[in-house]
């Protein structure tokens, strides 16, 4: 059995890998061009995962994740004796050592000019990555934690937020959870080229990723129309047993004072309940997106990027391109 095969059957057996780095996700957004190192202890239990996604670049190769990834990075399965004792912290970093360097030591073998990825917010330890000589920077995301308790929930929420809301409700805008993927493909590249963007769906092919989140029973287009059925706001949800995700963001910039964003996210968090635990509004570290997000008593929840070039050619090269990790 290969890696790639061992690892499908151990993402069902565990549905809180984050969905990013599920099996079928790997699948729709890389193709053939992945892989997964499979790390285990002495008795050969797996004890982590990194899936990895494989790009060729002007005849170098590059271990990285895909670009509609937040994260991928390693997942450790702890074992319970880890957390025992008063020595519970010393133990926890111990495993997550023999780990790191069991991973950086595969990573090697792989032969790639350059490695890199975000790392999920569960993994806070960097220190054996930088021991090797990977450089580290931190990027944040806004995640609400608990969504079980609606009141609770709103009054989280700045009153600014709540009004919007509110609005909506009142003017009757209604949100579904399963539009058609033409007309949001064809909705979301309207309201980039409305702002003047390129939009990056485009680049690559998300039907698959919407589809086989469908399939999967994780993900699903989530979209609020007023009262004649006009479209106002869009966006791909998908979630695993601990997160839902808000990407792929579409908004009619022409009425999105009229509170439908707002309205969207409010009814999604509803909608979430008994799917998933928390809800990720998928990271950015742009100031106005950052500044929306906590209007929902969303928490600043930083992870942190690695990387490392193997291959000095390369390294000059990117730096030459403007494309390189400076950090």
């Amino acid at each position: 059995m290969s890696n790639k095969e061992e690892y499908k059957e151990i993402c069902k057996r565990h549905p809180e890998i984050p969905v990013f780095s599920q099996y079928w996700w790997m699948n729709a957004s890389n193709g053939d061009n992945w892989d997964v190192l499979i790390i285990r202890d002495k008795a050969n239990n797996v004890i982590a995962t990194m899936p990895y996604a494989i790009f060729k670049k002007f005849g170098f190769t590059l271990i990285s994740q895909h670009e509609f990834c937040q994260h991928t990075g390693p997942f450790i399965f702890y074992p319970d004796t880890v957390f025992e004792g008063r020595l519970a912290t010393y133990k926890k970093l111990v495993f997550e050592e023999k780990i790191f360097q069991k991973i950086i030591s595969q990573l090697e073998e792989l032969h790639a000019d350059m490695f890199w990825q975000n790392f999920s917010p569960r993994i806070t330890n960097h220190l054996p990555f930088h021991w090797a000589g990977f450089k580290q920077y931190t990027r944040y995301t806004y995640r609400i934690p608990n969504i079980g308790d609606s009141e609770e929930l709103f009054s989280r929420i700045c009153i600014s937020k709540q009004q919007y809301i509110r609005k909506a409700q009142k003017r009757g805008f209604v949100t579904t959870f399963d539009m058609p993927i033409d007309e949001f493909l064809d909705f979301h590249r309207r309201t980039y080229k409305e702002r003047g963007k390129d939009d990056l769906l485009d680049k690559w092919n998300c039907r698959r990723f919407i589809e086989e989140a469908k399939k999967n029973g994780q993900g699903t287009l989530v979209c609020t129309r007023d009262t004649e059925g006009t479209l106002l706001s869009a966006f791909f949800l998908v979630w695993d047993s601990e997160w839902a995700y808000y990407i792929w963001l579409g908004v009619d910039q022409k009425r999105k004072g009229e509170g439908a964003p707002s309205l969207m996210i409010w009814d999604t968090l509803e909608y979430l309940k008994g799917k998933t635990k928390g809800f990720d509004f998928e990271g950015s570290m742009n100031q106005g997106i950052g500044s929306s997000h906590r209007e929902f008593g969303a928490e600043l929840v930083p992870f942190i990027h690695v990387h490392k070039y193997y291959s000095t050619t390369f390294k000059i090269l990117d730096y030459l391109r403007g494309t390189a990790q400076r950090r």
